[in-house]
């Protein structure tokens, strides 16, 4: 087995930091619910308007990125989110919360863009350079709500802002060894990136919306189980420990999707991840206790096979523009997946967070559909000796 190139070791480290703070929040929320007076409602929406500054973002950065050549984001968007994520459980109020996560996010919106696009560079094999890049920051999201939940037991709901230590120390590694570097070298891209990618319209639409259906499904049900598990009876502890197992089962989906990427398709591998998925969410809804959290943690897993794959599937349709692609596939369509969560929680208010659950799971519907519509693969968009192998090859 080849070494982990040292670049894409360190760009997972940085991901893993950065997407732990990403995370951070969630299982604060039913201390913030009760210190805030919040309901299902005001927390359906919070979510949603903090996807806005964390992805909605992330295209204009990978405009940016495609342009500038430079890791300056890589390097700079930790530290941001270390300082902000860490600081909501200090939050005196509701719009402070807002604010302290639209803050947090303007980081972990500059740094993926631009991180995607190197770990891809670097990687002599595409797909698993972007899988381990991917599980790094799903790893790094499933511990989050871990992390968190131990902060506020140790030091207080108050004294979160402890918890940036870890991400101040990655930041100025990556400082250190990003800041005087530029990624490897390539074609530089159009002055209208967005116009010269109209002949991957089709394809790249239907990986869009099938990446806003996993998103809303893994983010929803994300955002609801801590609470779901307190009103059960579960601690903020357990609730966080759950949580981290949920996420760290969707991590390892996403280092067997890499592998069985390489070897049956990316494609196939989108196709049978929604497939696979609806029955196991289902059994979270439909049965109670200890069961039906084991579906959702192994649905978790086959959910996240897709994760890297829409990714790299993506920059194979135009890898003159993979930090743009990467941006409208890892941030926008996030985004979109994430502002679907305010309807849930008010669904949730109405109907019961049970109905509301099962309503979101039926979004992995759509995104079979969307799967199965992938046509076969074309580059056209490509440059001569610009496809993933040389890309690889100019990263060694």
């Amino acid at each position: 087995m080849r070494p982990v190139p040292a670049r894409l070791a360190l760009v997972t480290a940085g991901h893993f930091t950065i997407d732990a703070y990403s995370s951070f929040f969630t299982p604060l929320l039913p201390l913030l619910m009760a210190r805030l007076g919040l309901g299902l409602t005001e927390v359906g929406a919070l979510v949603a308007i903090a996807s806005v500054g964390t992805s909605f973002s992330q295209p204009l950065f990978g405009l940016l990125s495609d342009r500038l050549r430079r890791p300056w984001f890589v390097a700079a968007g930790p530290l941001v989110a270390a300082l902000f994520m860490s600081a909501v459980g200090a939050a005196p109020s509701y719009p402070a919360l807002v604010a302290l996560l639209l803050a947090g996010g303007a980081g972990v919106a500059a740094f993926h863009p631009q991180a995607a696009a190197l770990a891809r560079e670097v990687s002599p094999r595409p797909q698993i350079g972007m899988s381990i890049f991917v599980t790094g920051g799903t790893l790094g999201f499933a511990l989050g709500p871990l992390f968190a939940a131990a902060t506020a037991e140790r030091f207080g709901l108050e004294r979160t802002w402890l918890a940036a230590l870890p991400g101040l120390v990655v930041g100025g590694l990556l400082f250190a060894r990003f800041v005087t570097l530029a990624p490897a070298a390539h074609e530089a891209a159009p002055r209208a990136p967005l116009r010269a990618l109209r002949p991957v319209i089709v394809p790249l639409a239907l990986l869009y919306t099938a990446v806003v259906c996993r998103s809303a499904v893994s983010y929803g049900f994300m955002t609801f189980l801590p609470i779901h598990l307190h009103a059960a009876g579960y601690g903020v502890q357990a609730g966080g420990a759950l949580t981290t197992l949920y996420l760290a089962a969707g991590a390892l989906g996403g280092v067997l999707g890499g592998w069985a990427a390489e070897r049956h398709g990316g494609r196939a591998v989108v196709r049978l991840s929604f497939l696979g998925a609806m029955p196991l969410y289902a059994a979270f809804v439909l049965v109670p206790g200890a069961p039906g959290l084991a579906g959702l943690v192994l649905g978790s897993f086959v959910l996240q096979t897709s994760l890297p794959v829409n990714v790299v599937l993506g920059q194979e349709l135009s890898p003159r523009h993979a930090s743009t692609i990467a941006s409208l596939l890892m941030g926008a369509a996030w985004g979109v997946g994430a502002l679907l969560i305010g309807p849930t929680g008010a669904l949730a208010d109405r109907a019961g967070l049970p109905a509301a659950l099962a309503a979101l799971a039926g979004l992995l519907v759509v995104g079979l559909a969307c799967g199965l519509a992938l046509p076969e693969a074309r580059r056209p968009a490509a440059a001569p000796g610009a496809g993933p192998r040389a890309a690889g090859a100019a990263g060694e």
